[in-house]
């Protein structure tokens, strides 16, 4: 199969092979070869030391992979867990793309500034020129440079899930809310506009420095969180606040409007909390391959709330019950 896609990525397939890939491809078992495969065409982009051309074979297949996925939602509904794994596909390609026709001509001199965007409904994963990888949530920008030097400096608008290499260059993380300092470690960074900034710790050792100059060190198993300018830091349960990169949203006593918030941005909808009283109703459950209509009538039987769509706005208003 991977010769194949070899020539399936280079537009050489005959109508047989081609019609072998696209089934293949429909098939979730092959998401993760899949996107495999889509990775390796990204750094073999990155190496390539000439002037990078438009690649127009290439630009023909991601046509063909666009119109597969618009096909696929004609023919039959998929569910949501598909769909973020097929997504995490094309923000690979959509990454391709970026490299391919706006980096411009380089020297070896040059370091470039890559912007890693994820829509809400979809998340991503990502190697850094250090080999760190990151998970990148919905509804972030992730800034990172195609070379580092004395510094390893990255930038989040959103959340991320790191696994930094042990190096003797320092680690940062920045955002508008402060930047976290590591050697080698992993973590978890939120750090979205208008929500409270958290860090939690899954292992290693992280200094976090706020805006105002504050610094707070962090032990495995703890997390900081500023909201309004004052500093928390405590112990936590850290799968609560990393389950999300293996496709699950894990909730304890979390309040209602927290987990609307979040639900927005893993399934790509509006939603309108109509009360002010069932903002802070307490929610626990795990959501993992829930359809969106699946995951409110689970909310509804624990939390006795109603819910009603306007197909005009297009948003989904909640109200108590």
């Amino acid at each position: 199969m991977y010769r194949l896609l070899e020539k399936y990525f280079s537009g050489k397939c005959t109508g047989e092979e081609y019609q072998e890939v696209v089934s293949w491809i429909k098939d979730p078992a092959n998401d993760l070869f899949l996107g495999g495969a889509l990775k390796e065409k990204w750094k073999e982009s990155l190496e390539k030391d000439n002037k990078i051309q438009p690649d127009e074979q290439l630009l023909d297949s991601i046509h063909h992979r666009i119109a597969l996925k618009e096909q696929s939602k004609r023919l039959r509904h998929i569910r949501i867990y598909r769909q973020l794994l097929v997504a995490a596909a094309v923000l690979i390609i959509g990454l391709v793309i970026h490299i391919l026709f706006f980096s411009g001509p380089s020297s070896p001199r040059d370091i470039i500034t890559h912007n890693v965007t994820v829509p809400y409904g979809g998340k991503t994963n990502i190697s850094l020129p250090d080999g760190s990888v990151v998970w990148i949530n919905s509804g972030s920008t992730f800034s990172y440079p195609t070379e580092f030097k004395d510094e390893r400096v990255v930038e989040i608008n959103g959340e991320a899930f790191f696994n930094v290499v042990s190096m003797a260059e320092p680690f940062i993380v920045k955002s508008s809310f402060g930047e976290v300092k590591v050697l080698g470690t992993e973590f978890n960074m939120k750090a979205y506009e208008n929500e409270p900034f958290e860090t939690t710790l899954v292992k290693g050792a992280v200094l976090f420095t706020g805006k105002n100059g504050k610094e707070i060190k962090l032990k495995p198993g703890m997390q900081v969180v500023v909201a309004g300018g004052i500093f928390e830091s405590g112990s936590v349960d850290t799968e609560l606040f990393t389950s999300w990169k293996e496709g699950k949203l894990i909730f304890k006593d979390e309040p209602l409007q927290n987990v609307i918030a979040r639900l927005e941005r893993w399934y790509n909808v509006d939603i309108e909390l109509k009360d002010d009283q069932i903002k802070n109703l307490k929610f626990n459950g795990t959501i993992e391959m829930e359809t969106f209509s699946e995951v409110l009538e689970l909310i509804k039987v624990t939390t006795s709330i109603k819910y009603s769509f306007d197909r005009e706005t297009r948003v989904l208003t909640i109200a108590s019950d």
